[in-house]
């Protein structure tokens, strides 16, 4: 594995540039870090020498380098100074690699993720590789991935904890036993914090809605048709005001982000419903392929028009499921994905319930 890793550097350095790796006492397979006491040095044409310690590792989750690295690297740097790290690892979540980077950690994983930052010798690699891991987690590890998993993101995110696995089971509707995996998966993933009895006592709600959106995409996870609105997206959206549409509509993505974080003007209109063309034929609408400025989604869950805000005759998704949709949307609407979950730090009370009973409260007026 540090073979290929150094391998995959070298091709991507100018020839003039050297790396050379050295081994020391080593700590042996069957450590957590199986590559301590490893070295790596890095010259540049200039002759200036770096010297890398580096921490090969067969897995490293999120919760990993919130829990082990602080550690490791006290440890390292006692050993050999204030150096550089390198970790290097078959595959790295975007989570991983994000947390990392904020603690100036470089990395590079055998798909192709990296980021090698020095300051003496200037040097900078990035470079993207698998989104998903080419090797799930074996069964009975519960992925984010699914109408399951997004029903039980979407309740984390939207009410305050503390709660355990029963009474997340009985709001959502899903198995005690499938939400202790998923649960047991989102803490391995540092976006949950439980208790020793396995309940949950915080929850990183930014983080919680990049980790959905790295397997969920708003135009493919739902069933979704698009159309051409001849006046404009705003005006489909008035019109929809006007109209006396018996369908259940709930408008989503950038028409729904930009009431709560306004980033610019929106160009494409996003709305859950279940007839997309019952909505189409009320608001005249044209299929189109190409040049489309409306979305109507069949739902991959009804949790989309959970905790949904009604505002002058129209009904809006939840904060959480505007952010996700956003996210991984076209556009820039990922940048107003990242706009509204800043919204959403800012101040908690103004879009989260305080406990499970309200969520149950505001389901039965829905």
């Amino acid at each position: 594995m540090v073979d290929a890793a150094l391998a995959w550097l070298r091709e991507r350095l100018p020839a003039a540039w050297a790396i050379e790796q050295s081994r020391q006492a080593n700590v042996g397979e069957s450590s957590e870090l199986a590559g301590r006491g490893t070295t790596i040095a890095l010259r540049s044409p200039g002759g200036t020498l770096t010297t890398f310690a580096l921490e090969a590792r067969r897995s490293l989750a999120p919760r990993d380098v919130d829990r082990l690295l602080p550690e490791v690297t006290r440890v390292i740097r006692e050993l050999a100074g204030n150096i550089p790290i390198l970790i290097i690892a078959p595959w790295l979540s975007e989570r991983t690699q994000g947390l990392l980077a904020s603690r100036d950690i470089n990395f590079i994983d055998l798909t192709g993720n990296a980021r090698v930052a020095l300051d003496n010798p200037a040097l900078f690699v990035s470079s993207t590789g698998a989104t998903r891991n080419p090797k799930p987690p074996p069964r009975g590890q519960a992925r984010v991935r699914g109408p399951k998993a997004g029903r039980l993101v979407r309740l984390l995110a939207d009410v305050r904890p503390p709660y355990g696995v029963g009474e997340l089971a009985a709001a959502s509707g899903l198995t005690p036993g499938y939400v202790s995996r998923l649960l047991d998966t989102l803490d391995r993933e540092g976006v949950v914090e439980r208790s020793r009895r396995g309940a949950v006592e915080s929850v990183d709600v930014s983080g919680l809605l990049q980790r959905w959106a790295e397997s969920y995409d708003v135009l493919r996870s739902n069933d979704a048709e698009t159309f051409l609105a001849p006046m404009g997206a705003g005006q489909a959206l008035e019109r929809l005001s006007e109209k006396a549409v018996t369908e259940r509509v709930a408008i989503t993505g950038s028409f729904a982000a930009v009431r709560l974080a306004p980033v610019a003007a929106p160009a494409l209109l996003l709305a859950y419903c279940n007839d997309p063309e019952s909505i189409a034929n009320a608001l005249d609408l044209l299929p189109a392929d190409q040049g489309a400025n409306v979305g109507l989604l069949r739902p991959f869950d009804p949790v989309v028009w959970a905790r949904a805000d009604e505002n002058r005759g129209l009904r809006y998704v939840a904060a959480s499921q505007a952010a996700v949709d956003c996210l991984t949307g076209t556009g820039r609407m990922p940048n107003e994905g990242d706009a509204l979950l800043a919204w959403m730090s800012e101040d908690e009370s103004r879009w989260r319930l305080d406990s499970l009973a309200d969520a149950e409260e505001e389901g039965e007026k829905a």
